[in-house]
Protein backbone atom coordinates (compact mmCIF):
# COMPACT_ATOMS: atom_id res chain seq x y z
CA UNK A 1 0.00 0.00 0.00
CA UNK A 2 1.61 3.39 -1.26
CA UNK A 3 0.63 6.80 1.09
CA UNK A 4 0.42 9.53 -1.51
CA UNK A 5 2.03 12.65 -0.16
CA UNK A 6 -0.63 15.51 0.70
CA UNK A 7 -0.34 18.66 -1.13
CA UNK A 8 1.91 20.69 1.10
CA UNK A 9 4.63 18.21 0.78
CA UNK A 10 4.78 18.50 -2.88
CA UNK A 11 4.91 22.44 -2.43
CA UNK A 12 8.65 21.85 -0.42
CA UNK A 13 11.49 22.30 -2.48
CA UNK A 14 13.15 18.70 -3.45
CA UNK A 15 9.41 17.03 -2.79
CA UNK A 16 8.40 13.91 -5.30
CA UNK A 17 6.20 16.43 -6.99
CA UNK A 18 7.85 19.78 -6.67
CA UNK A 19 10.13 18.83 -9.84
CA UNK A 20 9.51 17.09 -13.09
CA UNK A 21 11.49 13.72 -13.12
CA UNK A 22 13.04 14.48 -16.94
CA UNK A 23 13.81 18.10 -15.66
CA UNK A 24 16.60 16.97 -13.16
CA UNK A 25 20.32 17.14 -14.54
CA UNK A 26 21.96 14.74 -12.39
CA UNK A 27 23.64 12.12 -14.64
CA UNK A 28 25.52 9.75 -12.34
CA UNK A 29 27.44 10.08 -8.47
CA UNK A 30 31.25 11.58 -9.93
CA UNK A 31 32.55 10.59 -6.24
CA UNK A 32 32.23 10.87 -2.60
CA UNK A 33 34.26 13.37 -0.19
CA UNK A 34 34.62 11.45 3.05
CA UNK A 35 35.89 13.72 6.18
CA UNK A 36 38.50 11.45 8.57
CA UNK A 37 40.43 12.41 11.49
CA UNK A 38 43.03 10.19 10.56
CA UNK A 39 44.02 10.06 6.80
CA UNK A 40 46.60 6.84 6.86
CA UNK A 41 44.43 4.72 8.90
CA UNK A 42 41.39 5.67 6.11
CA UNK A 43 43.89 5.25 3.14
CA UNK A 44 44.75 1.45 5.17
CA UNK A 45 40.86 0.66 5.39
CA UNK A 46 39.98 1.65 1.39
CA UNK A 47 43.46 0.03 0.13
CA UNK A 48 44.44 -2.75 2.04
CA UNK A 49 40.94 -4.28 3.22
CA UNK A 50 38.56 -2.74 0.73
CA UNK A 51 41.02 -3.11 -2.40
CA UNK A 52 41.07 0.24 -3.42
CA UNK A 53 43.97 1.87 -5.37
CA UNK A 54 45.37 5.02 -4.29
CA UNK A 55 45.40 7.73 -6.74
CA UNK A 56 46.75 11.23 -6.36
CA UNK A 57 47.07 12.99 -2.71
CA UNK A 58 47.08 16.62 -1.80
CA UNK A 59 48.24 19.15 0.82
CA UNK A 60 45.89 22.58 0.47
CA UNK A 61 46.79 25.17 2.05
CA UNK A 62 44.13 27.89 2.96
CA UNK A 63 45.01 31.75 4.81
CA UNK A 64 44.21 30.18 8.42
CA UNK A 65 44.03 26.58 8.25
CA UNK A 66 44.30 23.40 5.73
CA UNK A 67 43.73 20.28 4.73
CA UNK A 68 45.05 16.77 3.18
CA UNK A 69 44.16 14.21 0.86
CA UNK A 70 43.58 11.16 -0.84
CA UNK A 71 41.82 10.05 -4.15
CA UNK A 72 40.67 6.15 -3.69
CA UNK A 73 39.19 4.35 -6.75
CA UNK A 74 38.01 0.87 -7.30
CA UNK A 75 35.86 -0.15 -10.74
CA UNK A 76 34.92 3.81 -11.74
CA UNK A 77 33.99 4.30 -7.91
CA UNK A 78 35.82 6.76 -6.78
CA UNK A 79 36.05 8.58 -2.85
CA UNK A 80 38.06 11.40 -1.27
CA UNK A 81 39.84 10.90 1.76
CA UNK A 82 39.98 14.90 3.98
CA UNK A 83 41.79 15.53 6.74
CA UNK A 84 42.11 18.61 8.65
CA UNK A 85 45.69 19.87 9.33
CA UNK A 86 44.57 22.10 12.33
CA UNK A 87 41.58 22.30 14.71
CA UNK A 88 40.27 25.47 13.02
CA UNK A 89 40.40 23.73 9.21
CA UNK A 90 36.88 23.58 7.64
CA UNK A 91 37.20 19.58 7.69
CA UNK A 92 37.91 19.43 11.08
CA UNK A 93 34.97 22.00 12.12
CA UNK A 94 33.04 19.40 9.93
CA UNK A 95 33.69 16.39 11.74
CA UNK A 96 33.54 18.47 15.28
CA UNK A 97 29.73 19.57 14.36
CA UNK A 98 28.62 16.48 12.26
CA UNK A 99 31.04 13.73 13.08
CA UNK A 100 33.39 11.60 10.61
CA UNK A 101 31.67 10.30 7.51
CA UNK A 102 30.37 11.89 4.71
CA UNK A 103 31.61 15.62 3.40
CA UNK A 104 29.88 15.50 0.11
CA UNK A 105 28.53 13.70 -2.62
CA UNK A 106 29.63 15.05 -5.97
CA UNK A 107 26.69 14.40 -8.78
CA UNK A 108 27.93 14.89 -12.07
CA UNK A 109 25.72 17.26 -14.59
CA UNK A 110 25.80 18.54 -18.46
CA UNK A 111 26.13 22.19 -16.97
CA UNK A 112 26.98 23.17 -13.66
CA UNK A 113 25.94 27.10 -14.08
CA UNK A 114 22.44 26.00 -15.27
CA UNK A 115 22.09 23.43 -12.81
CA UNK A 116 22.85 25.85 -9.52
CA UNK A 117 20.06 28.74 -11.20
CA UNK A 118 17.55 25.73 -11.28
CA UNK A 119 18.28 24.50 -7.80
CA UNK A 120 18.57 28.03 -6.61
CA UNK A 121 14.69 28.61 -7.80
CA UNK A 122 14.01 25.29 -5.98
CA UNK A 123 15.57 26.48 -3.28
CA UNK A 124 18.99 24.96 -2.39
CA UNK A 125 21.76 27.72 -1.19
CA UNK A 126 25.20 27.26 -2.26
CA UNK A 127 28.50 28.25 -0.20
CA UNK A 128 30.46 28.38 -3.49
CA UNK A 129 30.18 30.15 -6.66
CA UNK A 130 30.97 28.25 -9.47
CA UNK A 131 34.64 27.05 -9.83
CA UNK A 132 36.21 26.71 -13.54
CA UNK A 133 39.13 25.15 -14.58
CA UNK A 134 40.59 23.51 -17.72
CA UNK A 135 38.08 20.49 -18.35
CA UNK A 136 36.13 20.96 -14.87
CA UNK A 137 33.67 23.23 -13.44
CA UNK A 138 31.96 23.08 -9.79
CA UNK A 139 29.76 24.02 -7.59
CA UNK A 140 29.11 23.39 -3.57
CA UNK A 141 25.70 23.41 -2.39
CA UNK A 142 25.02 24.57 1.36
CA UNK A 143 24.90 21.53 3.92
CA UNK A 144 21.36 20.65 4.09
CA UNK A 145 20.14 20.79 7.63
CA UNK A 146 17.47 17.83 7.07
CA UNK A 147 19.83 15.06 5.71
CA UNK A 148 23.72 16.83 6.60
CA UNK A 149 24.78 16.74 3.85
CA UNK A 150 26.37 19.38 1.21
CA UNK A 151 26.33 18.28 -3.21
CA UNK A 152 28.38 19.54 -5.08
CA UNK A 153 28.04 20.00 -8.98
CA UNK A 154 30.42 18.52 -11.06
CA UNK A 155 31.00 18.85 -15.18
CA UNK A 156 33.79 17.32 -16.21
CA UNK A 157 34.67 17.90 -20.52
CA UNK A 158 38.35 16.07 -20.57
CA UNK A 159 39.84 16.53 -17.00
CA UNK A 160 39.05 12.80 -15.48
CA UNK A 161 40.60 13.98 -11.91
CA UNK A 162 40.76 16.98 -9.91
CA UNK A 163 42.70 20.71 -10.55
CA UNK A 164 45.00 21.78 -7.92
CA UNK A 165 43.81 25.07 -8.76
CA UNK A 166 39.87 24.00 -8.51
CA UNK A 167 40.91 22.43 -4.98
CA UNK A 168 42.62 25.67 -3.69
CA UNK A 169 39.13 27.29 -4.46
CA UNK A 170 36.72 25.70 -2.95
CA UNK A 171 39.21 25.45 0.11
CA UNK A 172 39.51 29.47 -0.26
CA UNK A 173 35.71 30.26 -0.58
CA UNK A 174 34.85 27.79 1.80
CA UNK A 175 37.62 29.14 4.48
CA UNK A 176 36.38 32.64 3.56
CA UNK A 177 32.65 32.30 4.57
CA UNK A 178 33.53 29.90 7.47
CA UNK A 179 31.70 27.20 6.01
CA UNK A 180 32.53 23.54 6.38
Amino acid sequence: MSVEPSPEENQRPGSPGSVDPKSRPFQTIDHIAIAVKDLEAAIHVFRDVLGFALGERRHIKGRRSGMISAEMEANGIRFVLCQGTESTSQVSQLIEHHGIGVAHIALAVDNVERTVTSLQKQGLEFDTNVINGPGLSQAFSSRCQHTGLSFEFIHRSGESGFLEGNVQELFDQLEQANRY
